[in-house]
């Protein structure tokens, strides 16, 4: 790439943006970036689907600019019915508002319809699009169990592993995301709504012995809370108390005795 090439690139991206979608991480609002905390700042307006009280540990100059549209995500309604009917809010505010801002728990490319089809409608429209990265669940359950991927790693949404039929090497490590969706398309906003997992749970068997360990992983949102880790054989997955999957990442260690919860 020539110089002009280069310099012309970093000037793009130091350019005020129309759209920023930034990731306010898992433990709010302590994970928030440097980068995050700047893009609020050049934000006129930001949408969120983020909880009020989650809101009010912003510091005032920020959360005056912050509104929240969780209301939007109905309860036992498609989710891509909910996440369109988000989009379109963002956009529609961001046609007359901008620099506009959306921020997301999390990282805003891990698992997020909203801020993938905000990327895509910017971009057509010809907005000027600017992506902050956070702090997502697959970094936090790194920490949470003390993981380290670099023998090898499979990330999953846990539905979608099974109706895909992908394959798990067992000598790697995965992360089945979404156990608490499992078997559904509708939002399950409910914390006493369960899934049926023993279709998951013979999928799973299918590749690892039945007494095998797993474990859902719920990282804390806040970091004076700990998180929780709920330890069980494969072939008992469906008896896992309600509590352990809702906001939960089912973990699954590589077999032969490479990982051990016992060093934890």
């Amino acid at each position: 790439m020539a110089e002009s090439e280069v310099h012309a690139e970093h000037a793009a991206g130091d350019a005020q943006a129309d759209l920023y979608v930034m990731g306010a991480g898992v433990a709010f609002p302590d994970q928030l970036t440097i980068q995050t905390v700047e893009m609020l700042s050049c934000c006129k307006e930001i949408y969120t689907n983020m909880r009020d009280f989650q809101l009010d540990a912003l510091p005032p100059e920020l959360r005056s600019k912050c509104v929240s549209i969780w209301s939007l995500y109905r309860d036992e309604r498609e989710r891509a019915l909910n996440y369109k009917d988000v989009t379109d809010m963002v956009i529609g505010r961001a046609m007359s508002v901008r620099p506009f801002g959306w921020m997301t728990p999390g990282h805003p490319l891990v698992f997020d319809s909203v801020s993938q089809a905000l990327l895509k409608i910017g971009k057509e429209r010809g907005w000027r699009v600017h992506i902050a990265p956070g702090i997502s669940c697959l970094d936090t359950i790194f920490v949470d169990v003390g993981f380290d991927p670099a023998d090898g790693l499979i990330v999953h949404e846990a539905n979608a592993l099974v109706k895909q039929n992908v394959p798990l090497l067992t000598n790697l490590a995965a992360l089945l995301l979404q156990p608490a969706a499992f078997g559904t398309d509708r939002a399950q906003l409910s914390p006493q709504w369960r899934p049926d997992l023993a279709p998951l749970r013979d999928y799973i068997c299918q590749f690892h012995a039945p007494d095998h360990e797993c474990a859902f992983v719920s990282s804390s949102p806040s970091v004076d809370r700990k998180h929780k880790i709920w330890w069980s054989r494969v072939d008992e997955l469906e008896s896992i108390p309600t509590e352990a999957l809702h906001t939960s990442t089912l973990f699954i260690p590589p077999a032969g005795g490479s990982f051990s919860k016992s060093a934890r």
